[in-house]
Formats: structure tokens, sequence, C-alpha cells
């Protein structure tokens, strides 16, 4: 080979090397996920660190290997067409004539053109599958919906109640709706959550017009982080930098209000309890500058000695010892005289298919049934513990599930957007207005003022970020704009959000 052509070969193999990784890594991710461009830049560009083995694993067990075998062809076919003696020997299969000169130079420049032509059509894949046009258009636009509809919470009046009842909000990993069995209104041939489908029949649960018991999932709320940020703050995830890598800053929106600080200047005691690194997407930070949580994480459980120093799992420990360490720390803290509030984060249901602990009951042939129905049973057994305990009839239980599942599992086939997300209110301070519970449309940050509501806050105009109380009957912003137009605003470009939040 002439050296002067290495520097072309080197170029287009970069050319091959690039198309080929947009083909297999997007490829497979719209296979599997079902989320957009947005969260697919998010996925990439965020960091590694603190999450899952098996999650890490098998999106290079799925993507590398195909990469390497189509980038190891391209190179055997450059060698091939390549002008050393060698070659020339291959392709005559032994005999004396040379290789005709021209025939090289065609397949070389057929080759190079193929590059281009796979980096361009690998480049209108990504668009069709992920409308990356669209993408970019949005973050051109810029939306109003901040200064005209964010209602500060430092700037209106709420006003706590005489004796403020404890909190202990449950987060449940990827935890929908769509779960429930069709009679329910889900669409599972049967039903995988009873447990959670009687706690909202019983209990304060908002309801859709044609969906069961939860809210819409929109843009800058469909990952853990965001989710956990809209639901306390109001607000959608919109800071510029991938979504998990929130940790690598100090501070975490330092010009918001959100509902731990509201808690705190009240006296609550509060406390973050995860199964896996609490500093993964920013929550350490984000929880300990907005009310002081005390954090309790998988360091935290090795260091007391609930799992051995050596001890990992899935994301850091499972389930099934969350829900004990839970029952020690909630118990610590009724002792005291301060309300508190516990927020816990589930970690079994997450993708991909979820993980089956030694509790999981193998009952259905899809692995991630058996992971739904268990975290129900985990639940069920946990509500039934804190009903007996002698802090419940002070207590406002929240069970919610932070967004819709990121693979396909249990869901293929439903629109994105009908897949709405789980809730339930236990022991509310305040009844629903007349109506307020049917035939609602509503996201994640209609969680916040709805959940100080139930606390027995009274807040003033009843709307808090671009939340509104669902316990007072008052439109949201998605009955108001209707959820496709709120959505779409949420994915603009805010100068609002920059100067206040960022």
């Amino acid at each position: 080979m002439r050296k002067r052509h290495w520097p072309w070969y080197l170029l287009y193999g970069l050319i091959y090397l690039l198309a080929v990784t947009l083909l297999v890594t997007c490829g497979w991710y719209h296979r599997t996920y079902n989320v957009g461009f947005k969260e697919l830049l998010y996925t990439m560009l965020g960091p590694l660190e603190g999450a899952g083995n098996s999650v890490v694993d098998l999106v290079l067990s799925s993507c590398v290997p195909p990469i390497v075998r189509l980038t190891a062809g391209y190179a055997v076919a450059g060698f091939l067409v390549s002008e050393c003696r060698w070659n020339r020997f291959l392709w005559t299969l032994g005999g004396r004539r040379r290789f005709p000169a021209r025939l090289l130079r065609g397949l070389r420049r057929a080759g190079a053109a193929g590059c281009v032509l796979l980096l361009l059509a690998s480049g209108v894949f990504v668009e069709r599958k992920f409308d990356v046009s669209g993408y970019i258009a949005a973050l051109r636009d810029q939306t109003l919906i901040y200064d005209t509809d964010y209602v500060d919470p430092a700037q209106v009046t709420i006003t706590p109640p005489e004796k403020p009842k404890n909190l202990i909000y449950l987060y449940l990993e990827s935890m929908e709706t769509t779960y429930m069995a069709r009679a329910e209104g889900g669409v599972q041939p049967e039903a995988l959550m009873p447990n959670l489908s009687r706690l909202a029949q019983e209990n304060v649960s908002f309801r859709g017009t044609n969906t069961p018991s939860g809210f819409r999932p929109v843009t800058g709320t469909i990952w853990t982080i965001a989710s956990l940020v809209a639901s306390t703050a109001g607000i959608p995830f919109s800071f510029p930098v991938a979504a998990n890598a929130m940790d690598v800053y100090d501070h975490f929106a330092p010009g918001l209000t959100n509902l731990g600080d509201i808690l705190a200047r009240s006296g609550y005691r509060q406390e973050f309890l995860c199964g896996s690194d609490a500093k993964f997407g920013g929550r350490a930070n984000y929880f300990t500058q907005h009310g002081a949580y005390s954090l309790f994480d998988l360091f935290t459980a090795r260091e007391t000695g609930y799992i051995p120093p050596d001890y990992y799992v899935w994301w850091g420990f499972e389930d099934a010892y969350l829900f004990e360490i839970a029952k020690d720390e909630i118990t610590r803290l009724a002792a005291s005289a301060e309300p508190f509030n516990m927020t816990l984060l589930t970690v079994d249901l997450h993708h991909l298919n979820g993980y089956v602990c030694p509790l999981c009951q193998e009952n259905h042939q899809n692995r991630t049934a058996d992971v739904v129905n268990c975290t129900d049973r985990q639940v069920g057994d946990f509500i039934a513990w804190c009903q007996e305990q002698p802090f419940y009839e002070d207590t406002v239980i929240v069970v919610s599930g932070d967004h819709p599942r990121q693979d396909l599992s249990l869901v293929d086939g439903v629109d994105y957007l009908d897949r709405t997300v789980y809730q339930t209110y236990l022991g509310a301070a305040v009844q629903p207005a007349e109506g307020a519970m049917e035939n609602r449309e509503f996201t994640a940050m209609d969680m916040f003022p709805t959940t100080l509501a139930a606390l027995g806050f009274r807040i003033e105009g009843e709307r808090l970020g671009l939340g509104t109380n669902l316990f007072s009957g008052v439109p949201t912003l998605a009955e108001r704009m209707g959820v496709a137009a709120l959505d779409a605003e949420l994915g603009k470009y805010s100068q609002y959000y920059m100067e206040h939040f960022n």
C-alpha cells in the first residue's frame, strides 16, 4: 500500500466506523426503548459511574460485538484492494497475472463512496427514528411558559397546618398503570399489581378520562432525577447538561424552592433512602441542598452492616433490603417530636427487564411481570406494616411511580403518552373537591402542590411551579393547554429557566 493512500484509508475508515456505530447503537436503542432523541442524547452523554452493572454490560454486549465485526470486515476489504503484491496474489489465486490497477482504483473509489453513502444513510435512519431535526428546532424556539405560568413558591403564601402530618414518599421505579389488568384499565391479561390497584381504589388517586390512577409523561420528567425534580419542584429537568451528570456540579438549582425547602422551614426532619449511590444523577446534591435531607444509600447500608462491605447487585442492593431499612429509619424518625419526611426510591423494576430477587415468584413467562408482581407484594407488605405503627394516623403516604419504564417489556405497542404513571395518596389531611378525582389530565409537576395540600398546607392560588393542587379541582396546565401542547412547550428553550434555576 502506498504511503500517500494511508490518510485516505484512515479517513474513510473513520467515516465507516461512525456510520456503523450510529446504525448499530441507534437501531438497538430504538428496538429496546421507546423514547426520543433527547433521552438518547442524555443516555449517550451521561456518566456511567453509579449505573447498574447489568445495564451497562447489556449495552456493551449488544452493541460492541457487531460494531467490531463490521469494522473488521471493512479493514479486510480495504486490505484486499490495496496495491501490495500480497493482495494481487490473493486476488489471482496464485496466478502470475497482474491484478488490473484500474479495477483496484475503481474498487477503492467505490468503497470510499460507499462509506460516505453509509454515513448519509445512518443519518437518515437516525432522523426518521428519533426526529433529530424536531429536537434541534425545539431548542431554537423559545417558550414563555415560565414567564406566564410559573408560580414561584417563595413569592406566594403557603400556610402550614397547626399540626403537621408526617410524610412517607415512596417512589416506585418505572411503576406505570399499564401493568394493571385490562379490566382495571391497564393492558395486561392478568392483574400484576393487585395491591397497588386496591390502594388506588380505597384511597385518593386521581384518574384520567380513559386511564387509571396516573399522570402523563412529558418532556423533562421521564427519567428518575427528572421525575424527582418535577414532582417536588414543579418544573421539568431542562438543565443544559446530560440527564445524569448533575453530580459533577457543586450546586443543584440554587434558585429553586421545592418541597424539601418548604418542609424544612416547617421543622421537618428529612431523609432520602435509595438502594444505589445517592450521588448518581445529582440526587445527593438535590436533596441535601433543598431541605437538608440526610442520605442513606448503598454505602450507608454497607457501613451500618445491613449488607456485607463488598455487596453489590443490580444498582447496589435490592428492594428487599430497602424496605427493611426503611422500617428501621422511619421508626427512628418517628421517635422524635418533630414531623418527618422519609423519601425512598425503589430500584428492582429499572430497565432492562428488572431484577429478579430471592423474593420473586417465577409465575409468569415474562421476567418483568415477575418483578412487577414482586414489587407490588413488597409495597403491600410495607404499607400494611405502616398501618400497624403508632405514627400512621399522623402520616401521609404518597405511593408514586417515577416515570414510565424505558424499555418495551410488557408495554410494546402502547403509545408513550398513554402510559400513565401510578400515584395514590393515603391519609391525606384534606378531601378532593367534588369531581376533582375523575377525568383529570396531569403530570409529575402537579404532584408538588398536591403533596403539600395532602399534608394540610394551604396554598395561595392552588398553584406552585408549573403544577396545580389536584385536590382543589383547579385546572392543570395539561388540562388548559392539552398534554401534547404542554409537552411541546417544555421541549423549548427558556431564558427564564436558565436565569432562575440553572
